[in-house]
């Protein structure tokens, strides 16, 4: 199998959740930028925006929602 391809089981420690599915980004919510994840939707929405559903930790509580290219940043 070609090295690239390979998966590779990622470890988790007791007590730790597994990390959400998805590439780093920051999402803005409530005026703030909070730490999370995004998988993309594969072609551009209607309104010309790229989308995503995106796993974060805001104040404790795990969220997941979409939201457009403009709530994200990549980190």
């Amino acid at each position: 199998m070609d090295e690239d391809r390979r998966r590779h089981l990622s470890v988790v420690r007791d007590g730790e959740p597994p990390p959400a599915p998805g590439k780093p980004c920051l999402v803005h919510s409530d005026d703030e930028w909070w730490r999370g994840t995004v998988v993309w939707e594969e072609a551009r929405r209607d309104d010309g925006l790229w989308w995503g559903l995106v796993t974060y930790e805001k104040n404790g509580q795990v969220i997941t929602e979409t939201h457009s290219q403009h709530d994200l940043r990549a980190r």
